[in-house]
């Protein structure tokens, strides 16, 4: 006996009633159960009398349109969680019971893909792709989720996770992809969200809620690939989802809606702007291939002893362009919009794989809230198996499933280290022995790199293509960027106060004097014309400047970290307290990141996106 179907909705709130419109090839009263997946056993068993449905004759991969076979209310104590329908061993679907009250039982939020099943699933004769459809040509531009098969697996990669985090005591709460396009302010309710199993459909709600949630402080935790790799659209009340695939297909005239990959223009939002990596970089197909660990200090691989995984990946994995430098670590090129400050931890070259050849990178960025990213759909397949891979979820949910408090983050050595500056992605350090060293934004311990000398700088600021330095005799210079020793060309002095700080923003240079006041001059490899800014209170104890879209930030000998107290520097008038920055000798930023290293010999970053006007 076959039974199948679908019902009424991906997700159902604890308390509100789901229906089922069913069919069998042996019609009459029928038992079904329906059962939570994991380890907190809930279930229950159901009676319907079925019957044998047909399907439409006119494409029917739009919706069956089946009756409903029957209605269940769910019990009010029943926990969020992924359930199925079942008639005896046989599954027939599976759908999310959300909580009642989001966020109470916990701030973590697994989002179940049920778009990406839909997608793949040729019921009634069609699915998105040609493989399953008769071929490329013959493929559907709209499916509906009221066909039978095309829900999440009970035994698929979403639960093995459930199963191991009940198993590791971590609770969470549901919901499904739906939820997350229909309810724009379901992730105000959570401090991180899961992304598992294969996600690769995306509606602009659903990417629109997400990047604000983690620009607001929200944590993502990624154990998969292929993940937000192409736009779709809903239709006829959220069941039916449309993708034309090219632009010049789709009927749509508003261009952020075109259901295409989200890197093509017109929407020209490749994954990497959230997730750090994409599929355009990455891989498919292909003989099993294993993560080779790159970064062995970085937190998310304490407890690792190992240099690399299992050989484990084979189906589809995400990436991020890159460079191996001379230091032997990799670095983000920013290629598609990955964060500069972007950390790859983990690489595959994934060139032996026949579909799409190519790599596979792991990775973590902040961006006020922080990301992982797995960036392989084989993941949550090893977890619990594979030691590297389950060490890492674990390390991974212990320090993102709560949001994080705003504090500083050691990231490495940088010794002797008395002035700092960044410039083009990359970060300049002047030490005590006069040697000017770089390295890249890097949120783990990498070697810097001598670049030359810089005799007796105390302050540096980088613009354009240029490097500008004061020195202890208040003599100003600049050099460019160049990787091999060269000359430092003197172009005058700083403020007649001297100079103790010195920062560059919107085509100014900026320097505090001996008693602390702020002057500026034009940027440019000319004799400075510096102007006091009167109207700016000055401090004293400032020793370290640096600037951030228009912003200020300074450190000081009393281990303050200070700000202009205005988001436009011409508007404003004083420094203002934010946060301590302990034993500073030196402040640069790239991106949203703000690096110090102190007299300690550290280097240490602090994320700034999220910084609002005081």
């Amino acid at each position: 006996m076959i039974v199948s179907g679908y019902s009424s909705t991906t997700s159902v709130m604890a308390g509100d009633s789901v229906s089922f419109h069913l069919s069998t090839d042996s019609p009459g009263l029928t038992n079904l159960t329906i059962e939570r997946i994991g380890n907190t056993s809930v279930s229950t068993t159901i009676s319907a009398t079925l019957s044998s449905l047909a399907l439409p004759s006119l494409n029917p991969w739009e919706g069956f349109n089946w009756p409903v076979a029957l209605s269940f209310n769910i019990p009010a104590t029943w926990p969020s969680g992924l359930y199925k329908l079942a008639h005896l061993s046989d599954d027939i679907l599976t759908f999310v019971v959300r909580s009642a009250t989001p966020g109470t039982f916990s701030k973590i939020l697994l989002q179940v893909s049920f778009l990406t099943p839909v997608a793949y699933n040729a019921a009634g004769g069609k699915s998105l792709y040609g493989f399953n459809s008769g071929g490329e040509a013959s493929r559907a531009n709209k499916v509906s989720l009221d066909r039978s098969g095309g829900t999440p697996l009970s035994l698929g990669p979403e639960a093995i996770l459930i199963h191991w985090l009940e198993t590791e005591g971590i609770a969470i709460e549901y919901c499904s992809s739906i939820d997350l396009h229909t309810n724009l302010n379901l992730l105000t309710n959570y401090d991180c969200l899961i992304i598992a199993g294969h996600d690769e459909y995306w509606t602009k709600a659903m990417r629109d809620q997400t990047e604000q949630f983690v620009a607001n402080g929200g944590n993502m935790i990624i154990l998969s690939g292929n993940t937000c790799y192409r736009a779709v659209r809903l239709e006829q009340e959220n069941r039916l989802v449309v993708f034309y695939k090219y632009a010049g297909n789709d009927p749509n005239p508003i261009a952020a809606e075109t259901t295409i990959a989200w890197a093509e223009p017109p929407l020209n939002r490749p994954q990497n702007l959230l997730l750090g990596v994409g599929f355009t970089d990455g891989a498919y197909g292909g003989p099993n291939v294993a993560y080779t660990i790159r970064l062995p200090e970085h937190w998310v691989f304490n407890g690792v002893s190992a240099t690399a995984t299992s050989s484990f990946m084979n189906y589809e994995a995400d990436a991020t362009a890159y460079v191996d430098e001379l230091e032997n670590y990799p670095r983000a090129t920013g290629y598609e919009g990955t964060p500069l400050t972007f950390t790859i931890l983990a690489t595959a070259d994934l060139s032996s794989w026949t579909g799409k050849p190519g790599r596979a990178t792991m990775g973590i960025y902040s961006r006020n809230g922080t990301v992982f990213n797995a960036a392989t759909t084989d993941w949550l397949n090893v977890l619990g198996i594979d030691p590297v891979v389950t060490i890492v979820t674990r390390n991974v949910f212990s320090r993102l499933k709560q949001r994080a408090q705003w504090d500083w983050e050691n990231i490495g050595h940088a010794d002797d280290g008395c002035a700092l500056a960044s410039l083009n992605g990359k970060i300049f350090m002047a030490t005590l022995e006069n040697r000017l060293l770089q390295r890249y934004p890097i949120g783990a311990d990498v070697n810097w790199r001598d670049i030359g000398h810089a005799n007796n700088v105390i302050a540096m600021a980088g613009i354009e293509d240029t490097l500008f330095c004061v020195t202890s005799d208040n003599q100003f210079w600049w050099r460019s960027i160049t990787e091999t020793e060269t000359n430092w060309v003197s172009i005058g002095t700083g403020p007649s106060g001297g100079s103790k700080a010195l920062a560059a923003a919107g085509g100014m240079l900026y320097a505090v004097d001996g008693v602390g006041m702020l002057w500026r001059t034009p940027a440019r490899r000319s004799i400075p014309s510096w102007n006091a800014m009167t109207f700016f209170a000055g401090d004293a104890t400032i020793n370290a400047m640096a600037s951030y879209s228009d912003i200020l930030f300074a450190s000081t000998t009393d281990n303050r970290l200070l700000r202009s107290n205005s988001d436009f520097i011409n508007e404003s008038s004083a420094w203002q307290y934010i946060h301590h920055c302990n034993n500073a000798t030196g402040l640069a930023v790239i991106e949203w990141i703000l690096y110090v290293v102190t007299s300690e010999n550290y280097i240490w970053q602090i994320d700034l996106y999220g910084l609002r006007k005081p």
